[in-house]
């Protein structure tokens, strides 16, 4: 009996335990539900991540989620609008520098992606740039498809950034970059960069 009582007390202990350690998981969770609508600066459509004056100030990955089809163009339109939606995975470079929470931030949405081709579930990149106090994207150059799970891209971009934007530390990845038809943009960069600091 006493054997049976003794059982019964662990039990209810380990039952206390694991139930308060769940609450404790279910509390940090943040459901992060905001969507940050970027605006579009059309007309820097050929900028791309890499060169002279390519500085961001957010850098997303994530995956398509929608994208939907083009508006009506009337004769005064200077471009098509093509609405996407895209939900972020990882925030891979956050300035800071607008009044903009990211750890709440779930979604993006834009209407950039006339000829982008891409389609829902692609992986993607997304450079951003300050203008007019908030975030803008440039265009389809600065939205990338990578391959999924693959984190090399990730790295390098990183060791970019961390290499204050000098390109030359990533010259061996000029062949990677090509692979997402970006890789030009790098080579050409990187002999802008020799050049100018030969100087």
């Amino acid at each position: 009996m006493k054997l049976l009582h003794t059982f019964l007390l662990i039990s209810i202990s380990l039952f206390t335990t694991i139930a308060c350690q769940s609450h404790k998981n279910t509390q940090k969770t943040i459901v992060k539900s905001d969507t940050l609508d970027l605006g579009y600066m059309y007309w820097a459509n050929d900028f791309t991540p890499f060169g002279f004056g390519s500085r961001y100030s957010l850098i997303i990955l994530g995956t398509v989620t929608q994208i939907e089809n083009p508006t009506e163009v009337s004769e005064d339109d200077i471009y098509t609008s093509v609405e996407g939606h895209i939900v972020i995975e990882e925030v891979i470079l956050d300035s800071k520098s607008h009044d903009r929470n990211m750890n709440s931030i779930g979604n993006i949405s834009t209407d950039c992606f006339e000829g982008t081709n891409l389609s829902k579930g692609d992986q993607v990149l997304i450079f951003c740039v300050s203008y007019e106090g908030d975030y803008a994207i440039t265009g389809k150059q600065s939205i990338i498809k990578i391959p999924a799970k693959n984190k090399r891209y990730i790295t390098s971009i990183k060791k970019y950034i961390n290499a204050s934007y000098d390109p030359t530390v990533i010259e061996k990845d000029i062949d990677l970059w090509r692979e997402v038809a970006v890789g030009n943009a790098l080579e050409n960069y990187i002999k802008e960069y020799r050049e100018y600091h030969k100087n």
